[in-house]
């Protein structure tokens, strides 16, 4: 899948591209993830869609079979499908959105940058309060992992307004959602 280049093109690790697996987790009572999808990592990052919808499926070993169906004019470096790059943890971070905590696992800063990265992809429109209560625990949780000081004391936001922006997002994301 990897584009030819010429033996005289210097080599730059930063512009590759790559096709990436995402691992989705709704169920707190599960271990493994409930549903997978594909992330087409490059100068933006996108997921795999079919016919205006994002796909999302089961047995995280169909990636490449679904890459190959649906993915083909996207072509990519190299694959990185073996196991999940990006983890959306929902159930995690909205644990921790309502019971703070320490996040040492950064949940809550993936599940919000998947979920933004995805609800854009959707094509959903996201106002502007939403956004920036998101934007607000990402940037935060960049730098401190306590969502507890958050929610007691740092945070402009509360918890339940971090969970309906949450909440929000994975709405739309399955409004334009396909499983496979």
């Amino acid at each position: 899948m990897s584009p030819k280049r010429s033996p005289d093109t210097p080599h730059d690790p930063a512009s590759e591209t790559y096709w990436r697996l995402l691992a989705i987790g709704i169920d707190p009572d599960r271990s493994k993830p409930d549903l997978y999808g594909l992330i087409f990592e490059g100068e933006h990052d996108v997921p795999l869609m079919v016919e205006g919808r994002i796909v999302f499926f089961t047995d995280p070993t169909r990636a490449g079979e679904l890459i190959e169906r649906y993915g083909a004019p996207m072509i990519a470096d190299k694959l990185d499908i073996a196991k999940p790059f990006f983890w959306c943890d929902v159930a995690q971070a909205l644990y921790f959105l309502s019971a703070g905590g320490i996040d040492t696992g950064a949940s809550v800063l993936r599940a919000v940058n998947v979920l933004l990265d995805l609800v854009k992809a959707a094509g959903a429109p996201i106002i502007d309060s939403r956004r920036d209560i998101l934007h607000a625990i990402a940037d935060y949780c960049t730098m401190s992992k306590d969502i507890t000081k958050y929610l007691e004391e740092d945070g402009d936001y509360s918890s339940r307004d971090l969970i309906d922006a949450v909440l929000w997002c994975v709405g739309a994301v399955v409004m334009k959602a396909r499983i496979l």
